[in-house]
């Protein structure tokens, strides 16, 4: 709405413009008939329940405009004070939208429920080939990675008074102190921990809790933070609001500076059940994304792969009956956003994509 309104501004000058010099021939017999139409309907809803504008000058309309001014004109040969043949009003415009340059944060909330194993695997699988997609698309790619943490745990009352590795989990070493962050939910995660989590601390280059442009050997550094254990969290809306509000976005918080208000926001959320145990609705989710970007639905781009049992067509079987909040949050973000079943023995075709739709909203991106 705003940038058709500024394209509106230098023709409504000229119109005034044209108004005055009739004014000033006294009329003179002369008309001027202006066809123009200018509509404003709001787009339809997205996430955010807000909308936008066009304005739109339909072609017939200034066709008759211009012809109406010609006709005037053509009237009035030899009389003092004529008014030229104009042709159609320019339309100075306000040029391109700035872009979000390349900007990209991402944020990953990843399940941890017992059964997440072979979902992080084909997840940490499909991590390459999209970056790679994004590199291609952007010469300046400049990206924020975090994996935030479900379950707001870190570490194990068995572990107490071992003296090197613990019997039940020989992959997780004792005696090691955790970060002030690491037992956050929501926060960063640097240091998963439990069943076939990554149990050690990931190294990023940024000293920060998420992956920064330039980081040497991203992949696995994603793989360390995506690796999140199936240590049997859940509740993946909720973190991503989490993760997302002032409180851990703030200076001196756990994901201090993640959050750039030039980037765009791309969030992918996995997990295997219905997320009937987060906090809120999916309204609430869908405000939460909305406000992290200051009111601009289309500065999100949302991927959920959840289960899809409630399709009848569902890879993952049919059972219907029960009410499917993450798939209802994916709709709430619409045309932003992408469902994909978690049962598709890869992902790939989910984040071609969402690369896609990262390009394109990334043309239009407007910092708030």
């Amino acid at each position: 709405m705003r940038r058709a309104i500024l394209r509106l501004v230098p023709r409504l000058a000229s119109l005034a413009a044209l108004l005055a010099l009739a004014a000033c021939n006294g009329g003179g017999g002369q008309e001027m008939v202006f066809g123009t139409s200018i509509t404003a309907t709001p787009m339809g809803t997205t996430s955010s329940g807000s909308s936008t504008s066009t304005s739109t000058t339909s072609a017939e309309s200034s066709t008759s405009t211009s012809a109406d001014i010609s006709s005037s004109s053509a009237s009035s040969t030899g009389t003092s004070g004529a008014i030229p043949d104009l042709g159609l009003i320019p339309d100075g415009g306000d040029g391109p939208p700035p872009g979000c340059k390349g900007k990209v944060d991402f944020l990953f909330t990843i399940s941890s429920h017992p059964t997440m194993e072979i979902k992080q695997a084909r997840l940490k699988a499909s991590f390459p080939g999209f970056m790679a997609t994004l590199e291609s698309e952007f010469a300046d790619f400049d990206y924020h990675i975090l994996s935030s943490n479900t379950s707001g745990l870190w570490g194990y009352p068995s572990c107490v008074g071992c003296q090197d590795v613990c019997a039940e989990l020989p992959e997780y070493p004792c005696g090691t102190s955790p970060e002030p962050c690491d037992s956050i939910r929501g926060a960063g995660v640097t240091y998963p921990i439990g069943k076939h989590a990554s149990n050690q601390r990931c190294e990023l280059a940024s000293g920060l809790r998420y992956i920064t442009a330039g980081q040497p050997m991203i992949e696995d550094a994603f793989t360390c933070i995506a690796s999140m254990g199936t240590n049997g969290a859940d509740g993946v809306a909720e973190t991503t609001v989490l993760a997302l509000a002032d409180d851990l976005d703030a200076p001196g918080a756990c994901n201090e500076g993640f959050l750039r208000e030039d980037a765009l926001l791309v969030v992918v959320a996995i997990q295997d059940t219905y997320d009937q145990g987060s906090q809120g609705t999916a309204e609430d989710w869908r405000d939460a994304l909305v406000e992290a970007k200051g009111g601009d639905a289309d500065a999100v781009v949302l991927l959920v792969i959840s289960t899809d049992k409630d399709e009848p067509q569902g890879l993952c079987g049919y059972h219907p009956g029960t009410e499917h909040e993450l798939r209802t949050w994916t709709e709430l973000m619409q045309p932003n956003a992408l469902f994909g079943s978690i049962c598709a023995e890869g992902y790939d075709d989910y984040f071609a994509t969402v690369a896609k739709m990262i390009k394109s909203q990334c043309d239009v991106f407007v910092p708030q």
